[in-house]
């Protein structure tokens, strides 16, 4: 039985973003960004365990895209994957995630 994965707004937000800055390289460039994150959600529906906590906030489990970190939670009740950041991996990850519970970005 797979898993929803679901891009919540934030998310949403930086995958839009990195389709924006890519696109100043070549035309294929962000295709190609494009289709390793829908590789990604794909092993993530069939096994979202399958990649490692994040080291410096262990509610958050880790998946490189390309040069990017996908952050995301497991939802075990709902049976779903929430993706909450898309990050440049050399990046301070730790300062871009939210302060405290982010509830908010999870929907009702």
């Amino acid at each position: 039985m797979s898993w929803d994965v679901i891009l919540l707004p934030r998310a949403l937000d930086d995958y839009l973003d990195i389709l924006d800055y890519l696109s100043g390289f070549y035309p294929s460039t962000p295709l190609k960004f494009d289709g390793q994150l829908l590789h990604m959600k794909k092993l993530l529906a069939y096994n979202p365990r399958g990649c490692s906590t994040f080291p410096d906030n262990p509610a958050y489990r880790r998946a490189l895209v390309g040069k990017y970190t996908m952050l995301y939670k497991i939802d075990e009740g709902r049976h779903e994957v929430h993706i909450h950041r898309i990050i440049r991996s050399s990046w301070d990850i730790p300062s871009q995630l939210p302060d405290g519970d982010d509830t908010e970005d999870d929907g009702p």
